[in-house]
């Protein structure tokens, strides 16, 4: 919006010539700095008692200081000659003494003290109204101005933009009115009224309503009943919410937001009203030199005699809800007595448009109640001694305890003495208050004396208020009462104007709404209702920092303008804390109305908490709460207030005192459930509608009014940001209610905490109009020639800008928006009135500028795209010479890390170690080599072995295909066969304490050159270098290789393994192999770890889990899952399996599960007997986890579930089989084998094998049905019949097999077109063929029939009596590794025909021939 300039206040349009007069004079605009002042200057200096005073400097101090001399037109007395410090100094612009300025933004300099000088001068000639850019300033001149609101007014301001006639706020509604209709989201439109209590924001919103009812294209019959509805609101919500305080006579308790809907034409359809926070408290108790609302005086002055006589009221009397100051009520026929009883009448003809009569006489009974209420005093029956000590004994009398229809109910189980009783003169004001409300008097009186407590089930218990509590109680009861009945009223407004429909108004029409809220208050004595008013102010100031000082540097910002940023004020950490407070009194509320704290106390424990949350410090607190200020002198007097009987709040309009003494009574919305049951069965309309049936019983509710307001207000303020708001700042001239006295210190105060400096200053930098270039471009385009058509927008707007030579300081064009300083939107538009056309020579400079701008775009265009190629070239290079130099310097860092690692480690640079090992030394002992050196083999526990690939001797699979091979035919055996003889693997064998690993070469033994196929037996070094060394190489006396006690590898990826070593540390990491030429490179890499078990854990067993059963969350961040099974250090009778998901430098527990122990594995516990847990593995499918060792069998099933939106992975016990089964409870189960379903079959998901210390093996069934759920088929499981081992010998291990020939896996490589080392990778066991071997080396194969499981004729693993070597003393070993000889044995992947185990006898690696009949195996060894 534009506004007024200088020469509009006279009415005289304003030409061109006195644009460039004042042109001449924007050089001024810029403030001169301190260096820029002279002797002789006018200025304005800071004055404690004006703000302000024009001052005229004598003399100069340098720039430390200058010598004024004030000069006091009013009072020459005040004059004289005083040093200033310049920084203090403003400067002064004489713009003559009838000057003003309409719009603040227009002046020369602009700063606090010039806007008060400008609406000081404006006020003393009755311009009370004042814009700043698109805010009206408004002060109240406590007087009538004749003209200023009469209809003429309202026609002359109808469809005329702001700007083009003096401010008012006419103008801003026209403004609101037209927007709504003209934006094309047909956005609500909003004026917030805002000032100090008693700057006349009431009167300016009824005159905006006014003019909006005017103006609306309403019919006469329709319109007429709307605007008589909106007009006749008016007195009834002042009479009802207003009253008489010390700075306004008529001062709005509390806030309004007014809502009028218009249909798409502009036709007002219906209004509404929403209030906000009465407050209540005024009716009980009023400030010294205030009164009560007004409609108590008003009804005694206005009704007849007889009303009264009914009511049983006299006008006349001092009642003490209405004079209790020790004011006298007014005498009759006074001309405030007439005044009021003309308030009245006016009362009574706007009630009657939404009220009859009858309900009217209601309205005045409850009136009437409320101040014979107000009368009832009580008689302290305790001497004097006040509240009791808690637990105390009380008298005991008969008493019976009413229900909430006011009869006896349940009996109390004690009688109860009251401690107050009504005065006997009061005893009749509380009769005529029980009759005119219809309800029991002796309810009544029974509420008030007593305070029941019921508890479900027991009888009424009865507690004697004091006589503090009992006028507390009472006063309660009116205010409630008084609030309700206020709200009644609005409802009856708004049922009234909201029209006649099932919608609510805002869903079918657009909105103006009118927020007149009470402004910010500052009084002697500050309670509930000032912190609330106060926060309101707080929250709508910092919105309109936000949504108009911030929002206007946000358009400058994107349009791209180089405007200077105005530091803002912030307002949000004081309403943190004041939000914050009434959490802490709802929270002292509830305690309090649940009886959990002396009434007496509760105010000074809430004030306490304050203090503790908000007031770390008071002697250095900076925020925004403080401590009350004590006063010394008020201390002497003996009237001084404690620490703790409140606090202080700096607000953004200076520092309030807040005393907390009743906050929680005045916190509490919920009136006595006793009287609300009274009110509830009162045959009374109005009463009975008073009433809240709800809280009857609620005696434990905490109904907040702090949080319903706090509600209220956060609906506010969503309703305004939904709206386009227009502002309206009223302040006060004056403290005292004078006209035409303006007090420039008390004005001063009020301009600077509204925001009005802040606004100024970014509307002087900035241009507080602004256009859109495209409907600017429609308006004006007839002012150029046609042929500026073919011109964009903003080239368009440039030139008729320079076409009528407006002043390019006055103006400038944005990305999207034409920007305006104050005025020259105007200037414009009377060009465009007056029909004004730009000459032919401006017209023709207009195209030859914008054709050498053309030009010079054309060739800086030219030169980028030369330039940018060039550009481009040379940053490549850049970040190729960077990133360069960036890895050269962490190559060198890794470079000299790693000499210093291998220094620590070695003492010394290693040096490889001799290659060529003569194996053939040893060759003549027999099968195989025996290692020499000092390592002695020794299989501590269980030995395990694995087989893995040797991936430094598997050659390029791609080029073998490349061998005179059709690639359009399936992959030729020859191919396969020479790439299996080229290719090594590696056996591992886990011994209890360490790893040691063989080379398998199939190429000696599938062409039979040599004896050997196992060779290169190394010492694992899994916690240190990562490496496979020689058992002839001695390490590092620092070196230790830590004791590996568990092993497993996975399933799915044979190259992956897991250790867990004698510290609990286990590592996850894959096998790469062994170089026989060269001994020093890496055997692994590790993956992950995981270090998370205490010393006093022990690890029992590990295993893997693969993608079927892993949640995807896992796999998608490459993690792998191992399940740990370790002791419990707290409890011996439960083991723990452990879910882990490991990841590169992370790990994560998933589950823990708890494993029972049986009695028999508890009993060997006790007895020292070392835990025996010989397997710990996982099924084909991975979906079951098998469990077993000495006394102990146990099958858990392993699945996901899903939680919320996260996956996880469950394990749930299927089967104990020591407990289910009593012929094996004593067992020992020796080893496991989890084999593919040997016989298809609907719903078989694995077949598992265990053997046993025995000799016996048995197999087990598992199923899966259609939900997924795992169950043991008890039918297909149980012994293997036909076991030919003998019986009392230990089955040492279970051998699955891979294949039954050498060429068993070349049709499925040939079929999956896969690698030979990812098939062998991933290839699965056998379903139908499987070995067991015991410790006396008896090895059977069993195959699945037709009737079942048959083993064949036994054979015998051959031995090595050729072999035997001087070894250490056997007994040193442990004796259960000399139980047996074989004591662990694995099939080969790469030649499925080849078994390979360790001899534990002759200490070395064997292998043998499966195709071979005969009892003695073909065998070799290492």
């Amino acid at each position: 919006m534009d506004s007024q300039s200088a020469a509009d206040v006279h009415g005289v349009p304003e030409t061109p010539s006195m644009i460039a007069q004042r042109s001449d004079t924007s050089d001024m605009r810029t403030p001169r700095s301190n260096l820029g002042y002279g002797e002789g200057d006018q200025v304005w200096t800071p004055s404690e008692t004006y703000g302000y005073r024009r001052c005229t400097i004598v003399s100069m101090n340098g720039s430390d200081s200058f010598l004024v001399e004030c000069r006091d037109d009013e009072n020459p007395a005040q004059g004289g000659q005083y040093s200033v410090r310049p920084a203090e100094v403003k400067p002064y612009y004489d713009y003559g003494p009838e000057k003003t300025w309409a719009d603040n933004t227009e002046m020369v300099h602009l700063d606090d003290a010039n806007i008060l000088h400008n609406i000081r001068k404006r006020y003393y000639r009755d311009e009370i109204y004042t814009y700043t850019a698109n805010v009206l300033l408004a002060i109240n001149p406590y007087k009538s101005i004749p003209g200023l609101y009469t209809p003429e007014k309202i026609a002359e301001y109808r469809g005329r933009s702001p700007g083009m006639l003096p401010p008012h706020p006419y103008a801003i509604a026209d403004t609101a009115y037209r927007q709504q209709l003209r934006e094309k989201d047909k956005k609500n439109q909003a004026l917030v009224i805002s000032g100090e209590s008693g700057a006349g924001k009431t009167e300016t919103a009824k005159h905006t309503m006014q003019y909006l009812t005017q103006v609306s294209r309403t019919d006469a019959a329709h319109g007429g009943r709307i605007q008589e509805r909106i007009i006749n609101s008016n007195p009834i919500l002042e009479s009802f919410g207003n009253a008489s305080t010390v700075r306004n006579s008529n001062s709005s308790r509390f806030g309004k937001y007014n809502e009028m809907y218009f249909d798409a034409v502009g036709s007002l359809m219906c209004a509404g009203i929403k209030t906000y926070l009465l407050e209540s408290s005024r009716v009980v108790h009023q400030q010294p030199g205030e009164r009560n609302f007004h409609v108590f005086y008003e009804m005694l002055a206005g009704l007849d005699p007889d009303d009264l006589d009914q009511l049983q009221l006299e006008n006349c009397h001092p009642y003490k809800l209405l004079y209790a100051d020790g004011s006298q009520p007014l005498e009759q026929d006074s001309p405030q007595m007439m005044r009021e009883r003309e308030k009245f009448s006016e009362l009574r003809r706007a009630m009657a448009t939404f009220v009859s009569q009858e309900e009217q006489m209601e309205f005045w009974e409850v009136i009437a109640a409320l101040i014979h209420l107000g009368e009832v005093e009580f008689v302290d029956l305790t001497g004097g001694q006040g509240e009791q000590p808690l637990g105390s004994p009380t008298p005991r009398t008969p008493c019976a305890s009413p229900g909430p229809g006011g009869s006896p109910t349940d009996a109390p189980d004690t009688d109860v003495q009251p401690k107050v009783e009504v005065h006997e003169d009061s005893q009749d004001a509380l009769d005529q208050a029980a009759e005119l409300l219809d309800i029991s008097r002796l309810s009544l009186e029974q509420a008030l004396k007593f305070k029941e407590m019921r508890i479900p089930g027991r009888p009424v218990i009865l507690s004697p208020r004091s006589q503090a509590q009992a006028m507390q109680t009472l006063q309660s009861i009116i205010k409630i009462l008084y609030k309700r009945l206020f709200d009644e009223i609005v409802r009856k407004i708004n049922e009234s104007s909201a029209g006649r429909s099932d919608t609510a108004p805002s869903e079918r029409f657009n909105s103006i709404g009118t927020l007149d809220i009470y402004g910010f208050e500052r009084l002697q004595t500050n309670s509930f209702e000032q912190l609330c008013i106060n926060l309101a102010n707080e929250r709508l100031q910092q919105f309109f920092i936000e949504e108009v000082l911030e929002a206007e540097q946000r358009v400058y910002a994107e349009e791209g303008l180089d405007i200077p940023r105005v530091k803002l004020p912030d307002n949000r950490p004081v309403v943190n804390s004041i939000e914050s407070i009434t959490v802490i009194l709802d929270e002292h509320s509830l305690r309090a109305r649940k009886g959990l704290v002396r009434e007496n106390d509760a105010d000074n424990k809430f004030c306490e908490h304050v203090h503790r949350d908000h007031i770390k410090d008071p002697r250095h607190n900076s925020g925004p709460v403080l401590p009350l200020k004590m006063s010394s002198s008020a201390a002497r007097a003996g009237n001084a207030m404690r620490l703790h009987d409140g606090f202080q709040i700096r607000h953004y309009a200076g520092d309030v005192s807040y005393t907390t003494k009743g906050w929680i009574e005045k916190n509490s919305d919920a009136l006595v459930p006793e009287v609300e049951g009274l009110l509830c069965d009162t045959k009374k309309n109005l009463t009975s509608r008073l009433s809240e049936p709800n809280n009857v019983n609620a005696a434990s509710t905490n109904n907040s009014v702090s949080q319903k307001y706090l509600g209220n207000l956060n609906d506010l303020l969503a309703t305004l940001q939904r709206c386009h708001v227009h502002y309206i700042r009223c302040f006060n001239p004056n403290d005292k209610r004078e006209p035409g006295h303006f007090i420039q210190k008390y004005v001063l105060e009020q301009v600077k905490n509204c925001g009005t400096e802040e606004l100024v200053k970014i509307m002087h930098y900035g241009y507080p109009n602004r256009c859109m270039l495209g409907e600017l471009r429609q308006r004006f385009t007839e002012m150029l020639p046609p042929d500026f058509a073919r011109y964009r927008d903003r080239e368009f707007m440039l030139g008729l800008m320079l076409a009528f030579e407006i002043d390019e300081s006055q103006w400038t064009i944005g990305t999207r928006r034409l920007f305006l300083k104050a005025g020259q939107l105007r200037v414009l538009e009377n060009m465009r009135d007056v029909g004004s056309m730009a000459s032919k020579e401006i017209i023709k400079k207009i195209r030859m500028q914008f054709a050498r701008r053309k030009v010079r775009s054309v060739v800086k265009m030219i030169a980028i795209a030369t330039w940018w190629p060039k550009y481009i070239r040379k940053q490549r290079r850049s970040n190729f010479l960077r990133r360069l130099r960036q890895s050269l310097f962490v190559f060198v860092r890794l470079h000299r890390w790693l000499r210093k690692a291998r220094t620590s480690l070695y003492g010394k640079q290693p040096t490889p170690p001799h290659l060529k090992k003569d194996f053939k030394a040893s060759a003549h002992m027999g099968h195989g080599c025996r290692q020499q050196g000092n390592g002695r083999l020794i299989c501590r526990g269980f030995p395990k072995a694995f087989v893995a690939l040797n991936l430094y001797e598997e050659p390029e699979y791609p080029s073998f295909l490349k061998r005179d091979i059709n690639m359009r035919s399936p992959i030729e055996d020859n191919v396969l066969k020479i790439w299996q003889h080229d290719t090594t693997e590696n056996v591992l064998l886990h011994n209890g304490s360490e790893v040691l690993v063989a080379r398998f070469s199939p190429k000696v033994l599938c062409q039979a050159r040599a004896p050997l196929g196992l060779d290169d037996v190394r010492r694992l070094d899994v916690a240190e270098s990562s490496q496979a060394l020689p058992l002839d190489d001695v390490p590092h006396v620092d070196w230790h290789i830590p004791v590996v006690t568990i092993m497993c590898q996975h399933r799915m990826d044979k190259q992956m393994f897991a250790s867990c070593d004698e510290n609990n540390d286990i590592t996850v990491w894959r096998w790469h192999g062994t170089d026989a030429s060269d001994p020093s490179k890496i055997a692994f890499r590790m993956i992950g770890a995981y270090v998370g078990l205490g010393p006093e854990e022990q690890v029992l067993g590990m295993c893997f889990l693969s993608q079927n059963v892993v949640p995807r969350r896992i796999t998608d961040q490459q993690g792998t899952v191992l399940v740990i099974l370790r002791t419990n250090p707290n409890n011996k009778n439960w083991l723990f399996m452990q879910v882990i998901s490991i990841y590169q430098g992370s790990h994560y527990t998933e589950l823990i599960k708890t494993v029972p122990i049986h009695t028999a594995q508890i009993a060997a516990a006790a007895a020292d007997e070392d835990l025996e847990i010989h397997f710990f593995e996982a099924s084909h499918t991975e979906r079951v986890l098998m469990i077993g060792g000495r006394h102990i069998l146990k099958f858990y099933t392993v699945d996901t579930r899903q939680e919320g939106d996260k996956s996880i992975i469950s394990l749930e016990p299927v089967l104990d089989v020591v407990q289910e089964f009593a012929e094996v409870r004593d067992a020992s189960f020796t080893t496991c084998l989890s084999l593919p379903p040997p016989t298809p079959s609907i719903g078989m998901l694995d077949w598992v094998v265990i053997g046993d210390d025995a000799g016996r093996l048995l197999g087990w069934k598992f199923n899966s049905d259609d939900h997924g759920n795992i169950t043991l088929d008890e039918s297909m499981s149980g012994k293997f019949r036909s076991n030919l081992h003998t019986p009392g010998v230990r089955i040492r291990s279970l051998i699955g097999i891979y294949g039954s020939s050498a060429d068993s896996h070349y049709r499925h490589v040939q079929n999956s077109g896969l690698s030979y080392s990812l098939f062998l990778n991933k290839v699965a066991m056998e379903d139908r063929c499987f070995y067991s071997l015991a410790e006396d080396g008896k090895l059977l194969v069993w195959r699945m029939r037709k009737e079942g499981w048959k083993s064949s004729p036994e054979s015998q693993l051959p031995t090595m009596e050729s072999a035997q070597v001087a070894r250490a003393d056997e007994a040193s070993m442990p004796q259960a590794a000399l139980s047996g000889q074989n004591v662990a044995c694995h099939a080969s992947r790469l030649l499925p025909n080849i078994l390979l185990w360790y001899d534990q006898r002759t200490e070395s690696f064997r292998f043998c021939d499966r195709r071979l009949e005969s009892k003695e195996c073909r065998a070799g060894g290492a």
